[in-house]
């Protein structure tokens, strides 16, 4: 019975502890982005590395999406972007998303990188076709999907590196343009997690 009474004083210190910490609490005015809904994701339909026909819409309501958007002039093995993404891959895929890399690179570019100079000249077999555990996509019309995610230069006519963290309903919730704006793997995977 004792023990009843001091429930109630207890309780009481302790409903009025917890108002007194709402009550003083400093909270961070609301923006108008906090309002703003995301921008869907411009839907694509782009040849993976071997010329096979990957679309957006089958990664959408399954899984979050990463979309890289790469230098591949040089091949995707002479893209510091993409050697990062193949070497914390496991990270990645941990978020539970689907990695898709972009360049302007043809398929086969993307197919031999580097050693597609030596292919054409018959010094280099099969074995030397690379091999990355995501797709490596080429947008080679007019770079008409880096255009609608806004990752093209106009003034210099070329293409910009770019990330783009789309959620499993198709909507943007995380975009970093050019070289200097894209952080690090650890900021991707962590604005992975955090997607729903």
């Amino acid at each position: 019975m004792r023990r009843l009474f001091l429930i109630l004083p207890i309780s009481a210190v302790l409903i009025g502890g917890l108002a007194a910490f709402k009550l003083t609490r400093q909270y961070e005015p609301l923006t108008s982005r906090d309002y703003e809904k995301p921008p869907p994701a411009p839907r694509f339909l782009l040849a993976d590395e071997h010329s096979r026909i990957v679309r957006l819409e089958r990664y959408l309501g399954r899984q979050k999406i990463l979309v890289v958007f790469f230098d591949g002039t040089n091949g995707p093995d002479g893209s510091p972007l993409v050697s990062t993404l193949k070497d914390r891959y496991a990270d990645l895929k941990r978020t539970g998303a689907a990695i898709l890399a972009i360049s302007a690179s043809r398929p086969a570019q993307n197919r031999y990188g580097a050693n597609l100079e030596r292919r054409k000249s018959a010094t280099a077999d099969q074995a030397e076709e690379l091999h990355y555990p995501f797709p490596l996509l080429s947008d080679i019309v007019e770079y008409d999907v880096h255009k609608r995610y806004g990752a093209f230069d106009e003034q210099a006519n070329t293409p910009r590196e770019g990330i783009f963290v789309i959620d499993r309903t198709g909507l943007i919730q995380y975009s970093h343009l050019g070289p200097d704006q894209l952080g690090t793997i650890d900021d991707w995977v962590r604005e992975l997690r955090d997607v729903r």
